[in-house]
């Protein structure tokens, strides 16, 4: 039997310039509130393109429910 998921992604702002001075100000709130609603924290994505260099795509995962 095959375990299937569903998925969410939030976006969220970054603060600092430069790839390794910037934070994630709400990224432990984000991870804490969908911890308790049973979603894992699958990959944390930074777009490419400049436009949205300030934000990141952060991707949850949680199993389905077998019916």
């Amino acid at each position: 039997m095959m375990t299937k998921y569903e998925y969410k992604t939030v976006t969220l702002k970054q603060k600092g310039l430069g790839f390794v001075s910037r934070s994630i100000p709400d990224l432990e709130r984000t991870l804490n509130r969908e911890g308790r609603e049973g979603w894992r924290l699958s990959e944390i994505v930074q777009p490419i393109s400049i436009g949205e260099g300030t934000r990141v795509i952060v991707i949850f995962e949680r199993k389905l429910e077998a019916n």
